[in-house]
């Protein structure tokens, strides 16, 4: 069974919490889910950086969870013009630069896919516990 919660917001940096309220609603109306910190943190990051570098001229950006048998897919559509997302060297002088590494860590996969027109979809994959290694797929 597949369950999907989407969420249109403005591009404006107050809404990045509003994200993370949506999400746990969604997790909370599906029954919970164990890796909820997790995957608050792991809206919020590209929900951040699609209100700072992926939405212009304050443009909206869609947040979509799609929870399969097998894993949640949390996805970020924004509408910029290139579909990569760069992970730069963590510096320790560095004062940003570090939330998709965070990601990368917290997360069983993640990827960059471009949307058909304009724009790209940042995908990250949650495995859930009962599902075999192999189900986490990298595209959602």
């Amino acid at each position: 069974m597949r369950h999907l919660a989407q969420q249109t917001f403005a591009a404006d940096p107050q809404t990045v919490h509003a994200t993370r309220d949506f999400a746990m609603q969604a997790l909370d109306g599906w029954g919970g889910c164990r890796r909820g910190d997790d995957i608050r943190l792991c809206v919020s990051e590209p929900a951040g950086n699609a209100v700072q570098h992926g939405s212009p001229d304050g443009r909206t950006y869609l947040v979509r969870l799609i929870r399969h048998p097998y894993c949640l897919h949390v996805e970020v559509h924004d509408s910029a013009r290139h579909s990569r997302v760069r992970i730069p060297p963590a510096l320790p002088s560095a004062e940003a630069g570090r939330g998709m590494r965070i990601v990368q860590e917290l997360c069983d996969d993640w990827g960059v896919q471009a949307l058909t027109g304009q724009g790209k979809a940042v995908w990250i994959c949650f495995r859930r516990p009962e599902a075999h290694a192999s189900r986490c797929s990298r595209t959602p």
